[in-house]
């Protein structure tokens, strides 16, 4: 799941039905192309990893630590990346945030989140490194801030299903803390669960009573588990499974388990990478119609699931002024326009990378870093449209975009 950023990732040509555009006498035809918005939806991080008060259990709750971090580093490279966008005047939003679930703990207390230690979300629309450290602090933390005290019975598989169910609510929530996490996550989650432990489960019964619903985990993005397991090589990763519960688990949720004891980095820097996409770049055989005033020929349109309004903070109104819905595959969406810059703010979007005070919306920008011919064969032309701060951020729709191009030699 990542957001649509042109011209980074490839449009489909389709005939989208926006409003035309003027084909001028130096102008050859119109240009249609058209593509599915995809926001990068919230995410929760369920956190259940060994609380022992041991030498081992530490080790292991720093390797968590170091794995979050990786993956949130990873989480803005993807963002500003090849299939996100390097333009700094463009938002880069993105919620994500951390529960940390005790395994010891009575269910009363066993979940530590954003409320308890507010670093827990990440939630931003600049997604810089920087960002990062303060997550991980809180991270650590609440990974260090309870120890399992003497004669507490150890359930990391019956935390980690009572705690998933809370986060997707597949489980109604029980009590005031609990009540308060689910009102604070936000709409459209997915989830991903992490067990980290260095002994096995003490629970009684089954093993399969501790797999989550598959409500839950039919929204849940990918599931860890990491465990006193033995491996046969270097990879961490173990091929036989053994008699353990935390193994017996990990089969039933189809997870691929590492040893607890893995001391290869890069095992623990992927244990919770988002993953990589393939994007490409747009380019064309006739460069879009540009004035001398610098305003490019181009109507863009999106087609969004937000029925209430078209947000002008992020350069949209309403397609003359009237509002105008649309169907798409049965679904009812509105129709925005995104406005094209105009004035300083045009010049700037044209000439500036940082884009210093724009609004949102859009031009045909000339910065060089952001449309750079060696992607394109010398016979074509680079996609220059830019779209500032949040144009086409955070959308779930289609966008519709018609330009007219300049007449061929």
């Amino acid at each position: 799941m990542r957001s649509l950023h042109l011209p980074w990732l490839a449009l489909a040509a389709v005939a989208c039905g926006t409003d035309p555009v003027a084909v001028l006498p130096r102008t050859t035809s119109q240009l249609v192309e058209g593509g599915k918005l995809t926001e990068e939806r919230p995410q929760v991080i369920v956190l259940v990893v060994d609380d022992a008060d041991t030498a081992e259990a530490a080790q292991l709750r720093e390797r968590v630590a170091q794995s979050m971090r990786a993956s949130l580093l990873a989480v803005i490279e993807s963002r500003w990346g090849t299939c996100g966008s390097a333009d700094p005047a463009q938002w880069h939003p993105g919620d994500i945030r951390v529960v940390v679930a005790r395994p010891s703990a009575p269910d009363a207390t066993a979940l530590l989140t954003s409320r308890e230690i507010p670093a827990l979300a990440w939630i931003t629309q600049t997604s810089h490194e920087e960002e990062v450290e303060a997550v991980m602090a809180g991270v650590t933390e609440a990974l260090g801030q309870r120890l399992a005290e003497p004669g507490e019975e150890y359930r990391p598989l019956r935390t980690a299903r009572r705690a998933l169910e809370l986060v997707t609510g597949a489980l109604a929530p029980v009590g005031e803390a609990e009540v308060a996490l689910v009102r604070s996550l936000p709409q459209g989650r997915l989830a991903r669960l992490l067990v980290a432990s260095t002994r096995d489960d003490d629970g009684p019964g089954h093993v399969a009573d501790d797999v989550p619903s598959q409500t839950a985990l039919s929204m849940t993005l990918d599931t860890e588990v990491a465990g006193p397991f033995t491996t046969p090589d270097w990879t961490c990763r173990t091929v036989d499974r053994g008699s353990t519960r935390l193994e017996a688990w990990s089969e039933l949720v189809r997870a691929e388990p590492i040893t607890s004891r893995c001391d290869d980095q890069d095992t623990w820097d992927m244990l919770l990478h988002p993953g990589w996409a393939d994007c490409g770049f747009i380019c064309q055989a006739h460069p879009l119609a540009v004035d001398d005033g610098g305003v490019v020929a181009c109507n863009v349109m999106i087609d969004q699931a937000d029925l209430e309004r078209c947000d002008a903070a992020r350069g949209q109104r309403d397609p003359g002024g009237q509002p105008t819905f649309v169907e798409r595959g049965g679904e009812e969406l509105r129709r925005c326009e995104v406005v094209q810059l105009a004035g300083a703010d045009l010049e700037s979007c044209r000439h500036s990378l940082d884009c210093p005070g724009c609004p949102s919306g859009f031009c045909a920008t000339e910065v060089p870093e952001l449309v750079s011919q060696w992607r394109c064969e010398r016979s074509d032309h680079p996609w220059p449209l830019r779209f500032i701060g949040g144009a086409i951020e955070g959308r779930r729709g289609w966008i519709n975009i018609t330009c007219s191009t300049e007449a061929g030699e």
